[in-house]
């Protein structure tokens, strides 16, 4: 007999999350900067990368809350989307804005060269756009501003770090998308600290730093159309319904069964978003025997029928 808790879906309840949503990282700009610098901009629509591959910076939010990190060589900082900040080297320096800074800069192998003659910083940025899943699902998860230490990340965090600085300072063929998918490895990294080091906010990607409640999780990922109720959860956790219902929702912050049945939509909506199976076929896989109970759930969820929410994507 096989122990199901041994099993893929207990050892990568993340990956289950990651094999259901679309992401896609590119970067924007690298710069060579001279000290004194410093950069600001307005709130951009995705998910925001810096790593700082030589140097110090020192990273602001200007909006509300507003929140500050100091960053040096090999730091990765995540900044969510809408949200404006100033980048600069020390916290006192003057920021202008980007678009001053790009046409006043010198721009060479696709390095903005800027600042003083002082020490310099060498600086990647980048964004991570995703499906609306994936925007729904990290939006709610991640803090508005993830500060990783280079200390953070291990062996396969700075394999990576070491691969996008050699791309970056020597660009070849295909570097583009070479960069891009440097970044999207960065954001699974980044995961996984945020996971280790417990700073998720609260929600799945907290609960996947809990041991019993990710086996839960993972079982969710993995079968949605499945006829979950808190006890079959609660066994695959090996923990008690009552314990169990207590330590998810503190965990999660939902209960566990409105935890399931937004994930039903949220594998349903991608189904949608991709078109090719019938909205019959998408309610039996979510757990539903009839279309007409799944089309109640889905618009109580999205504020959409699933056809005219499919027609979004056409």
């Amino acid at each position: 007999m096989v122990d199901e808790s041994s099993g893929p879906s207990a050892v990568d309840p993340l990956g289950s999350i990651l094999e259901r949503i679309r992401i896609r990282g590119s970067v924007f700009g690298a710069a060579e900067l001279g000290a004194p610098w410093g950069v600001q901009t307005p709130g951009l629509g995705d998910l925001t990368c810096y790593v700082l591959i030589r140097g110090v910076a020192h990273l602001e939010l200007l909006d509300s809350p507003r929140e500050q990190v100091s960053l040096s060589s090999g730091d990765i900082v995540l900044v969510a989307a809408g949200r404006a900040l100033a980048l600069k080297d020390t916290r006192h320096s003057v920021a202008v804005p980007f678009e001053r800074l790009r046409l006043a800069a010198h721009q060479a192998s696709g390095v903005l060269r800027w600042g003083g003659t002082g020490p310099r910083t060498t600086l990647v940025c980048g964004r991570l756009e995703f499906d609306e899943t994936g925007r729904e699902l990290f939006g709610s998860a991640l803090p508005a501003l993830l500060h990783l230490p280079a200390e953070a990340g291990g062996a396969g965090l700075l394999g990576v770090l070491s691969a996008l600085a050699s791309e970056v300072a020597t660009p070849q063929p295909g570097s583009g998308p070479v960069l891009g998918r440097l970044a999207e490895l960065l954001f699974i990294h980044a995961l996984r600290v945020c996971i280790g080091r417990g700073t998720a906010e609260a929600g799945w990607l907290r609960g996947l730093g809990h041991p019993s409640i990710a086996r839960a999780l993972a079982a969710v990922h993995q079968e949605p159309g499945a006829p979950w109720t808190v006890e079959s959860l609660a066994a695959r956790a090996s923990m008690s319904r009552s314990t169990f219902a207590a330590e998810f929702h503190r965990t999660v912050g939902e209960p566990p069964l409105a935890y399931v049945t937004a994930w039903r939509m949220r594998h349903a909506a991608r189904l949608l978003e991709q078109g090719g199976v019938s909205i019959k076929d998408i309610a039996a896989s979510v757990g539903y025997g009839s279309d007409e109970a799944f089309s109640r759930a889905f618009k109580s969820w999205s504020g959409h029928p699933p056809g005219e929410y499919r027609r979004r994507f056409e």
